[in-house]
């Protein structure tokens, strides 16, 4: 028995778009490229890292308010601009 190499795979131009595509489909994938943001309606998405322990706490805050913790983390950026600019 013969061992050979396997043939490299190339792609075709068709699949390499689709990879792109999806790639740049990413919600934070407009701030690392520069090109188009997903927006959702006049608003767009964007990704958020943040310690658990915060986010428990925004969580539990937004449930004692009956928002949900979308509702809360703009509300507290609003706050905190608006807190910036007084």
């Amino acid at each position: 028995m013969v061992i050979v190499k396997r043939p490299p795979i190339t792609a075709p131009a068709q699949v390499t778009k689709s990879i792109e595509d999806f790639i740049n489909g990413a919600p934070d994938a407009a701030a690392y490229a520069f090109k188009s943001r997903v927006m959702k309606g006049n608003q767009t998405q964007i990704t958020l890292t943040i310690p658990l322990d915060l986010l428990d706490r925004a969580s539990a805050v937004a449930a004692h308010l009956s928002i949900s913790r979308a509702a809360f983390i703009k509300m507290a950026i609003t706050r905190a601009i608006e807190a910036e600019n007084t």
